[in-house]
């Protein structure tokens, strides 16, 4: 047989056969899982815990993590009227930003996380007053 026709037929390496879908899957899983739990107890920290008028009224719309979950981009309404968009988007930006090591610290105290992500918030409008659940299933 040559050379040629040897490096053809590969060799069947058991050490590739990982169930890696698998894992992935279930990565993803644990991954929304955080992503939710991190948006209620954000909610509750921000509803209950903070004191800083500024933050009234936010409702959180999501978490959004980074592959590493080093990073968390969380997008929020307010609620109000409509025309005063502009003022509350600054003032709820500004909360936000005095409020973020407050938020990140209890976190950590509340969650049992190998490390705390850093939050960026963004302000992605304003919504009418309503009941319903804030973070999303």
């Amino acid at each position: 047989m040559s050379s040629r026709s040897r490096r053809s037929h590969t060799q069947h390496d058991p050490s590739t056969d990982s169930p890696e879908p698998f894992f992935e899957a279930g990565a993803g899983h644990r991954h929304a899982r955080l992503e939710h739990v991190l948006c209620e107890e954000l909610q509750r920290l921000i509803t209950d815990e903070a004191a800083d008028p500024a933050l009234d009224g936010i409702h959180l719309l999501a978490v959004h993590l980074s592959f590493d979950a080093g990073q968390a981009r969380v997008p929020y309404a307010v609620e109000g009227p409509l025309g005063d968009e502009a003022r509350r988007a600054r003032e709820t930006k500004l909360g936000l930003s005095r409020a973020t090591a407050f938020l990140r610290t209890q976190l950590a105290l509340t969650l049992d996380l190998k490390k705390v992500p850093k939050l960026a918030f963004t302000f992605v409008g304003m919504r009418e007053r309503t009941g319903g659940e804030p973070c999303p299933e």
